[in-house]
């Protein structure tokens, strides 16, 4: 912005965009949706990698068989604005599979309002959860070495989802399948977290798919959703 002499009002005029959303932007306390970030690096005469490195791929493909996604070395190094951002920017749908999954109600501010207020929008979420008296859950813990803690996480977050509302946009569903990646998705765009064997997820590396960038690879991982989604058990969470 000060290479171009934009101020924060004229950077948001040409991104088509508030001048606080842009200032919210400049202070790191937000980020934009996909639109609004390449409308802005169009604005700016650059790309949007420059200015998010966070949100956006930074490889190019080298050659034939590439793809190009940003990888975090571990899922603890994405920011939580990203993952604020990635499900706060749903339009149509948010899909969730995990184990438990707790980090994101904890390490995520308001988790519960972002979910909430996605339904409120019209936001369709499907979150499936380890059931926690599966045999999966049992072995992924041993494996991990944390025992019955994994369980009770399973079980942490079936407690919390069936408080959150009261059914209207969110189903919950549990699985007892041997859970290969994790996926977090929000319309157009993924993260999944692959379990290497013996490491927590936390511990393992997260890749961050666009459908537009790496179509096939998007594809893949959502069809790996659906596959569980359509083995696992409904919850009511009017109940």
């Amino acid at each position: 912005m000060t290479e171009k002499g934009f101020s924060e009002g004229r950077l948001a005029a040409a991104a088509g965009v508030d001048a606080k959303t842009v200032g919210r932007w400049v202070r790191g306390e937000s980020l934009p949706q996909a639109m609004n970030a390449r409308a802005t690096a169009d604005a700016l005469g650059c790309d949007p990698q420059a200015l998010w490195p966070d949100m956006f791929p930074t490889m190019r493909r080298p050659g034939t068989g590439t793809v190009a996604v940003s990888v975090y070395g571990s899922r603890a190094d994405v920011p939580v604005t990203v993952w604020a951002q990635l499900f706060d920017s749903a339009v149509e749908q948010i899909d969730i599979l995990v184990y438990g999954g707790t980090f994101l109600f904890d390490g995520v501010p308001r988790f519960c309002k972002i979910l909430t207020t996605a339904t409120e929008r019209g936001v369709v979420i499907r979150f499936i959860v380890g059931d926690p008296d599966s045999a999966a859950v049992t072995q992924r813990g041993e494996e991990e070495e944390i025992g019955s803690s994994l369980a009770a996480r399973c079980q942490m977050t079936l407690t919390r989802l069936q408080a959150l509302v009261d059914g209207a946009g969110l189903e919950i569903r549990t699985h007892a399948t041997p859970l290969y990646t994790s996926i977090f998705r929000a319309d157009d765009t993924l993260i999944a977290n692959p379990h290497l064997y013996g490491a927590p997820a936390s511990d393992n590396p997260a890749i961050f798919i666009r459908r537009d960038d790496a179509a096939e690879l998007w594809r893949h991982h959502q069809l790996a959703f659906e596959r569980v989604w359509n083995t696992a058990q409904p919850i009511d969470t009017r109940t």
